[in-house]
């Protein structure tokens, strides 16, 4: 009879122990170490000009809690975000006596998302500190950006429809032509919302969206309502609008609506990924002129594989802004930091640890630079890609550039230029790639800005490679 107690009671503390370990939430953990090494020859595009190399760094975190079952607490962080040998600590002095932008290096650990994931109310939320501005095909879209949101969708058999309230950390002053100020630090292209004196203080998006999915492809439709009052009476942040349209600085609300459409599709060996903006609103001026905002984006990418090997052209068309209408905003949504069309024009990689590739005059002219977000832009890109094996994919690329406006009427010309790629990807794991690849930009006139006689442009060229070890 002892013995049967005590295996009794042996067994019970089993099943004990098994229920609580059940009871304790189940942790999933995923990330990335990105390193992206690059030589680029001539960055400013002019003759004589510097080059430059280094490589970068960035791990990326990301911890989702299964508290229980239909709760789930999912939280990010980027660390050692910063070139090999910068130093990681913020500075504090400004990087010049004509602006109160403060340069900064990289935080060791700056911490992006926290948010709750429940159901309710027959659908799933997600509150908190979480991802923005996503959408589609993320040709518009940027997958590093983190906003405070509310955001609720319903599943309805292949349908799901979505509502989200996103209340944006800042707000960027050059929203306007789609472009942050390139080479300073964070606080120089967005001012924190609650620093700022605005009429209300809020930059707030609402969104209302519709995908249906089926076996080969999805489809889906959203509207926008993006409303941004943080700079309705302070004069702090209204150098660039006043500078960009003409007069003196002027405080101002807007109200911007958006209509997306986009498709992702797979019919055999062909596939295609379509996406279209439209934006239309209005800039509201306390006493000047008010603007009137419309502009389109579109961006097509139709792919055919046979075997081994595939092909497809990718074509890109943003509106740029006339400057003969001060009274009207015609450009379109920029692209997103998630897209990178090409290794050097549009890189974030590239642009984010070379800086932004463009022309410096010194004489005379106006100085111009690419960044990461693509905007005015025309862009046809053939591509081919080879699968050698299952570990080796090699892929070439070639792409006309060009501006939809340029941005004066002195301007000299509207070619950004051209730029052939040739890169390889091998995986050393399934876990671990390595690339290595080459990029020419062709430079186009573009670059000379007013000035046409004394700036002499050169082409340029990159070398790169980046391990990738993502889990």
């Amino acid at each position: 009879m002892k013995k049967l107690l005590i295996g009794f009671l042996a067994v019970g503390l089993v099943m004990g122990f098994a229920m609580t370990a059940s009871a304790q939430p189940n942790i999933k953990a995923s990330g990335q170490l990105y390193m992206y090494g690059a030589y680029e020859d001539k960055p400013t595009l002019v003759k004589n000009g510097d080059s430059h190399t280094n490589i970068g760094n960035r791990l990326r975190m990301q911890f989702e809690i299964q508290v229980q079952e239909g709760l789930k607490l999912t939280t990010r962080f980027d660390a050692l975000e910063r070139a090999w040998g910068e130093v990681p600590a913020v500075t504090t002095a400004a990087p010049s006596t004509t602006t109160t932008n403060y340069r900064r290096y990289e935080n060791n650990i700056s911490w992006e998302r926290a948010y709750v994931t429940f159901n309710a109310l027959y659908g799933v939320f997600d509150v908190g500190y979480q991802q923005s501005r996503v959408w589609g095909t993320c040709a518009f879209c940027d997958d590093y950006d983190t906003d405070a949101g509310i955001h609720y969708r319903y599943m309805m058999g292949p349908w799901t429809f979505g509502l989200e309230w996103e209340k944006r950390a800042g707000t960027n002053n050059n929203l306007f032509i789609g472009l942050p100020v390139e080479g300073q630090g964070e606080g120089a292209s967005q001012g924190r919302a609650n620093d700022l004196g605005g009429t209300d203080n809020d930059h707030d998006v609402y969104h209302a969206y519709a995908i249906y999915r089926w076996a080969t492809g999805q489809a889906g439709l959203r509207f926008e309502m993006d409303r941004d009052a943080a700079n309705g009476e302070i004069a702090a942040n209204q150098t660039t609008l006043a500078n960009y349209f003409g007069g003196a600085a002027e405080s101002y609300t807007y109200t911007f609506y958006e209509i997306a459409p986009y498709l992702q599709w797979i019919a055999g060996p062909f596939s295609l990924e379509a996406e279209f903006r439209y934006i239309w609103g209005t800039i509201d001026r306390v006493t000047l002129v008010d603007i009137d905002r419309k502009g389109w984006s579109l961006y097509l990418n139709p792919k055919y594989t046979m075997g081994a090997f595939y092909g497809g052209l990718e074509f890109a068309y943003i509106t740029g802004d006339d400057p003969t209408t001060s009274d009207k905003l015609e450009a379109g949504v920029p692209g997103g930091q998630a897209w990178d069309p090409l290794l050097m024009f549009g890189n974030y990689w590239m642009t984010k640890y070379h800086g932004a590739m463009g022309s410096t005059p010194t004489v005379g002219g106006a100085a111009t630079t690419i960044g990461p977000y693509e905007a005015n832009l025309i862009m046809v890109k053939p591509y081919v890609g080879w699968k050698v094996n299952p570990q080796l994919e090699v892929v070439a690329q070639f792409a006309w550039l060009k501006a939809d406006e340029k941005p004066a009427t002195n301007w000299v010309d509207d070619d950004y230029g051209r730029e052939f790629d040739i890169y390889a990807t091998y995986k050393l794991y399934n876990n671990l790639s390595y690339t290595v690849g080459f990029g020419y930009f062709w430079t186009g006139d573009y670059f000379k800005g007013t000035n046409a006689s004394p700036i002499n442009v050169e082409d340029n060229f990159l070398v790169m490679n980046a391990l990738n070890l993502a889990f």
